[in-house]
């Protein structure tokens, strides 16, 4: 089984050469597959467009391999750039090229290193020796590489130069030198993606330490985790290690609520009082701020001699004044650090790898906040791939039938 091959390479090549077939490839291939073969001393792809039973030399060479397992060239394209070559007289793969999706021809280069068993003796040119230097500090070299150090060393040095002088170092083997095909310039489009790691507890609680010192944001959070809905003030100052003046800045935000401490009076035995003090009794207990006595004749400080009341003092009490989940935010807006709330919310809503760019754009994000995410355990940075689609933004409308 031989393949009819239009070798792709820059030099204009007006027909095709046959391949024959090795057996392990040959339920592999079809019409239109592009392939790995040698073409005179050199690799070069080439795109298979027939096949037969017989080649018209006697000696072919094999198909090397098969570099993708989709055919990239359809039959239709194939007969078009045969019109194109007796059309217009130009050379089929020069055609067929046109026709290839771009970036994908990779054309041909050498590889170069210096023979390990040569003995370090002979004559040399200058340029030869500027090869070997090349070659020693940098290791294997490729022969656009090598051409490029050349010209830092002397820009008038012509490609026929250099390779005229590998050559010669080759034959000599001073040098051993290798045919290859470079990569191709077409690649899978990666996108940069973060995702969420951590359970909401855990990237709620490691949150909270982002940022910079902030009392205002310290009270905050001791009020939100507090099991006591109505902590005494001088706990909540002593926790947050704050000063009155902090809480006097978060009440006027109105993001708490502070009771002033004040003198409660409770009634002692209220049943054996005398009827004079039934109507008073009745009312406790009760704030002493709020309490009126019509009866001039007792006080308050009568009562407590008498034993008929008791009075007990209640300390301020503070609590938040917003409902508990917006409190999170506006810690960490305290603290500086509302954007790592931004991205950790975003990625929690999403439950999904996602861009790096719809991060950016949704919220003031940068590559800082996200290493620093990242360093924390919180989320992880990755790449995805996806599929490239050129129209994508464009809109067709359809023409009318001619009919």
């Amino acid at each position: 089984m031989f393949a009819e091959i239009v070798v792709n390479v820059e030099a204009p090549l007006a027909g095709t050469f046959h391949y024959h077939v090795p057996k392990d490839l040959r339920p592999s291939l079809h019409i239109g597959h592009l392939v790995e073969i040698e073409f005179g001393k050199r690799l070069a792809q080439g795109i298979i467009v027939a096949f037969s039973g017989a080649a018209p030399v006697e000696e072919t060479k094999p198909v090397i391999a098969l570099i993708d397992e989709q055919p990239v060239i359809f039959p239709w394209q194939i007969e078009l750039a045969r019109w194109l070559s007796r059309t217009y007289l130009t050379p089929l793969n020069a055609c067929l090229r046109l026709m290839l999706p771009p970036g994908l021809s990779r054309w041909a280069d050498i590889t170069l290193d210096i023979n390990p068993y040569w003995d370090g003796k002979g004559r040399l040119t200058i340029l030869q020796e500027q090869i070997l230097y090349s070659l020693r500090e940098n290791g294997d070299m490729r022969g656009k590489q090598l051409a490029r150090t050349l010209k830092k060393w002397d820009k008038t040095i012509k490609k026929k130069d250099w390779l005229t002088a590998v050559n010669q170092l080759a034959r000599r083997s001073i040098i051993r030198k290798a045919s290859v095909l470079d990569p191709p310039r077409t690649r899978a489009k990666q996108i940069r993606t973060a995702e969420l790691i951590a359970a909401p507890e855990r990237w709620q609680t490691a949150v909270t330490q982002l940022g910079r010192a902030n009392k205002q944001a310290d009270v905050l959070l001791y009020l939100l985790n507090s099991d006591d809905p109505l902590p005494p003030e001088t706990a909540v100052l002593a926790a947050a290690h704050a000063k009155k003046s902090h809480l006097k800045k978060l009440e006027t935000a109105g993001l708490i609520h502070r009771t002033p401490g004040q003198t409660i009076v409770t009634a002692v035995n209220p049943a054996t009082a005398p009827p004079e003090y039934t109507d008073f009794l009745n009312h406790l207990p009760a704030p002493a701020s709020q309490l009126t006595i019509h009866n001039s004749q007792f006080t308050i400080h009568q009562l407590q001699e008498q034993n008929l009341i008791r009075l007990t003092e209640e300390p301020a009490t503070i609590n938040l004044a917003i409902p508990p989940q917006e409190a999170l935010p506006r810690i960490l807006e305290l603290r500086g650090a509302k954007t790592y709330y931004d991205i950790l919310t975003l990625l929690a809503q999403e439950a999904r790898p996602v861009p790096v760019s719809q991060i950016y754009a949704e919220t003031s994000a940068n590559i800082n906040h996200l290493r620093k995410l990242t360093k924390l355990d919180l989320i992880r940075l990755g790449n995805e791939e996806v599929w490239r689609d050129p129209l994508a933004d464009r809109d067709f409308v359809p023409a009318q039938s001619p009919l």
